[in-house]
């Protein structure tokens, strides 16, 4: 064979081997870019998931306010209280005695028989164990700060037929309406509505309320501004006011 001929050989070889190399380049790259194009699917954890369709979530809104209601007394209560005789068959509630009842039931007679006509003044103060009392129409007259302080007191209920006191929702007032006596320190509910007819708010009436937060007073701001309020109504001065001009005159 002629040099001539080999060398042509040779190059045409080497042409050969290059252009098939080029090609296997080609292909390797284009599959290279295909692989590319694909997400590989991530394994890490979400930053925020949404809750499984059966969880519950609750909502957060304000219950509904729960009217005051009168507890029921017990069968028997009232045992143990103190009694203090004044005179003409009649005797005056002096302390809460040996009574360690939640609802107190004042009786319209104590055990030696006398009428129950008058609470001391301070007779139940800071009684911690009290929650209700029950006042017999008997009672005439009850002292300063008889009932005032008890931190767990939620309801006081006046008998039909008592000529000098009653209670409207737990709250208690004289029987014309024109003194407010005791706001319960525990009553349920955050609103008092309070009558044009009151006149004076007796001292601690408002004392340490748990849930009062406004008052609403058939009447003007100038009117009540008239209202002869007593010494530590804390609760009473901190809650918000809302008045309702001649309703109740």
């Amino acid at each position: 064979m002629k040099p001539q001929t080999q060398i042509l050989m040779i190059a045409l070889a080497i042409v050969f081997a290059i252009g098939l190399a080029l090609t296997v380049a080609l292909i390797s790259l284009a599959a290279m870019e295909r692989r590319a194009e694909v997400p590989r699917e991530s394994t890490a954890e979400p930053l925020f998931s949404a809750p499984p369709a059966s969880l519950y979530v609750p909502s957060i809104s304000d219950p509904e306010p729960t009217p005051t209601q009168a507890p029921t007394a017990p069968a028997e209560s009232g045992v143990g209280l103190a009694f203090e005789s004044i005179g003409n068959g009649d005797c005056r509630l002096i302390g809460i005695g040996t009574c360690r009842d939640a609802f107190v039931v004042i009786p319209e007679r104590s055990p030696k028989g006398e009428r129950v006509a008058e609470i001391a003044p301070r007779a139940l103060m800071g009684c911690a164990t009290v929650t209700a009392v029950q006042i017999p129409s008997t009672v005439r007259r009850i002292g300063e700060l008889a009932l005032a302080n008890c931190p767990n007191l939620i309801y006081v209920s006046v008998s039909e037929g008592n000529p000098s006191y009653r209670d409207e929702e737990g709250v208690l007032y004289s029987a014309d309406g024109k003194t407010l006596l005791l706001y319960p320190p525990m009553r349920a509910g955050s609103t008092l509505y309070i009558p044009f007819s009151v006149t004076e708010i007796a001292d601690m009436a408002f004392y340490q309320c748990a849930y009062l937060s406004s008052i609403r007073y058939a009447g003007t701001p100038e009117d009540w501004e008239c209202i002869n309020v007593g010494s530590k109504n804390y609760s009473l001065i901190a809650a918000a006011k809302s008045f309702s001009a001649g309703a109740g005159k």
